[in-house]
């Protein structure tokens, strides 16, 4: 295979609601395809990001209005751990403040509400409350957050040694994000937290899809709130993507941070879910 192809670049689209300011409607969901991003990071250098079979990945961040929709459902199906979890600026803008296995949680609520098998298990039990490290069957048919190497190969967008998604310079146009002029990527008109949404109260968060996708159509994959990422028992749980206090740097596709245990509860993360396609 040549060096940088990426198999089979399309969108399906699994399902649309009305999130389009003028009333044009966004896919909940697209599909990612299968295959290889392979190449040289500007900052982090040569990389190869292979998946083996095509998923099913949110194309935005869990809004507030959903984590609440679940998150009601859950508290009466045994998810009583979950009660007062997760807040949100507005119902159209991300849920944050959730940390990693309320994030995982609420994946197995979201599927059972669905009549989908839940991902997450301990020690053989449905992961339905904290206690204990839970295991991910990736068969299963339900909702989970991604690897970090399937949301980078997601991230990227088919676009292949980039340093964002949609090139090597960011600006306030493209992103919730803070910006400085200290940065030589950075080329952005606005300095500081974005002028549009810096108004109010912290968290200064924008409405999903306030900005254009990425190659693959997923909105604010970059910037708005960090987001979760899926780590195997005794491994650090992984944030990506950046948020809307983070500079130019944390925004990069190939940057990540890392948090142990529970990983930590923050007006800067939330997540997105994905799951196997087909399903």
């Amino acid at each position: 295979m040549m060096r940088g192809v990426v198999i089979g670049v399309t969108i399906a689209a699994l399902a649309w609601t009305g999130w389009a300011a003028e009333g044009v409607g966004r896919p909940a969901a697209v599909r990612i395809p299968a295959g290889t991003n392979e190449g040289k990071d500007p900052d982090f250098g040569d990389y190869v990001l292979t998946v083996e079979e095509p998923f099913h990945m949110d194309a935005t961040e869990v809004t507030w209005a959903h984590w609440r929709e679940v998150r009601d459902w859950a508290l009466t199906n045994g998810y009583d751990d979950l009660a007062g979890v997760g807040a949100g600026k507005a119902d159209d803008h991300p849920v944050q403040g959730v940390n990693w296995v309320d994030s995982v949680k609420w994946c197995n609520a979201r599927s059972e509400k669905e009549g989908l098998g839940p991902c997450y298990r301990v020690g053989g039990v449905v992961c339905r409350r904290s206690g204990g490290a839970p295991d991910c069957l990736f068969s299963a048919s339900g909702y989970r957050l991604p690897t970090h190497i399937e949301w980078e190969y997601a991230a990227r967008g088919g676009q292949v040694g980039k340093r964002y998604p949609w090139g090597d310079t960011i600006s306030q146009k493209q992103a919730n994000y803070f910006s400085h002029a200290g940065d030589t990527n950075d080329v952005s008109t606005t300095r500081g937290h974005h002028p549009d949404y810096a108004k109010g109260a912290m968290p200064y968060t924008s409405p999903v899809a306030a900005f254009e996708p990425n190659g693959f159509g997923l909105y604010d994959i970059a910037g708005n709130v960090w987001e979760w990422c899926w780590a195997p028992k005794g491994a650090s749980r992984t944030f990506r993507g950046g948020s809307w206090d983070a500079d130019g740097g944390g925004v990069r596709c190939g940057y990540r941070s890392e948090n142990s245990g529970n990983g930590e509860a923050n007006v800067f993360g939330g997540f997105r879910c994905v799951r196997r396609a087909g399903q």
